[in-house]
């Protein structure tokens, strides 16, 4: 009799600790979505494949830091490479 008394205590207690896993997940992925101006949504995406641009709502320019953009371009591009080494010969 405690035997069935430990296992449904140790259930109850699995299925609880699942259910507020499965809250705390639902609730990360509510509050990670994107909620303020300048983020990409499906709509906007679908917009800019159908008309080539994005009209109604624009992007704005502090999103991005134009400059540093260039900067870590040219950084990039000006880098030097290793040639690939081969294992066969």
């Amino acid at each position: 009799m405690e035997t069935h008394l430990l296992f449904i205590t140790l259930g109850t207690f699995a299925l609880a600790l699942l259910v507020v896993a499965v809250l705390l997940l639902l609730r990360r992925r509510r509050s990670t979505l994107p909620q303020e101006e300048g983020w990409m949504t499906d709509d906007m995406v679908e917009q800019i494949i159908d008309l080539g641009v994005l009209s109604e709502r624009q992007v704005p320019d502090e999103v991005l830091d134009l400059p540093e953009v260039s900067r870590e371009e040219e950084r990039f591009w000006s880098e030097t490479w290793d040639e690939p080494e081969r294992y066969w010969d």
